[in-house]
């Protein structure tokens, strides 16, 4: 009498693949910081918008002896969405970082209506002020930055565009979304399905079985 281990199904090569993408994703998506530093804003542990370095100021203006550089995150927004909006201040003459300004951000909306929002110095990161706010209305905005300070009053305005949709929005970064994740993809199956076949071929030498006589 013989008895025979009876292995259970397994996965295709592909359909695994694919599992161990997502999850690796889903991680990443749900662990990546965006804080502050000079130079934009650092996103750790989101592969995709490092390499396409959606992080990194987008606009800059002169106004009064002064850069102010301005990004909003995400890039692209998107109406009902919360986007944070980030300036930095520096000095045209001496190079360093303007801190202690009391700012202030003023948005127009397409159809002319104005927002007012307090614009705090970020905490631990100087010369960065910061806000977010969630936009009603699609289509170009102006944000206004204005130093309210009597020492240094200046102000200098910036345009954004605000879409329903992020298939109508930054048309040259989704495809860059596009392209990296294609890259990535191709890459992850290929090592996941180089590491399965030398699995496979390890199970194939070996026994796949053991028999017992009475």
């Amino acid at each position: 009498m013989s008895r025979t281990h009876r292995h259970g199904a397994r996965r295709p090569p592909l359909l695994s693949a694919v599992s161990h993408l997502l999850c690796v994703l889903a991680l990443l998506a749900c662990s990546t910081p965006v804080l502050a530093h000079h130079g934009g804003l650092g996103i750790e542990g989101d592969l995709v918008q490092w390499a396409l370095k959606v992080d990194q100021w987008q606009d800059e203006s002169m106004a009064q002896g002064h850069r102010v550089k301005f990004l909003s995150y995400p890039r692209q927004p998107l109406v009902g969405n919360r986007t944070r909006l980030v300036f930095e201040i520096q000095s045209i003459a001496t190079g360093q970082y303007v801190s202690g300004l009391t700012a202030q951000l003023e948005v127009q909306a397409p159809d002319g209506s104005q927002r007012q929002l307090p614009l705090p110095e970020t905490t631990g990161v100087t010369a960065y002020y910061e806000t977010a706010m969630v936009f009603a209305q699609a289509g170009d905005h102006t944000i206004a930055f204005r130093s309210l300070g009597p020492e240094v009053p200046f102000s200098t305005s910036f345009r954004k565009a605000v879409s329903r949709s992020t298939l109508r929005g930054d048309w040259p970064t989704l495809l860059g979304y596009g392209t990296v994740l294609a890259a990535f993809l191709v890459t992850w199956l290929g090592f996941v399905v180089s590491v399965q076949g030398r699995f496979s071929t390890m199970r194939a030498g070996s026994p796949a079985g053991s028999a017992d006589s009475c």
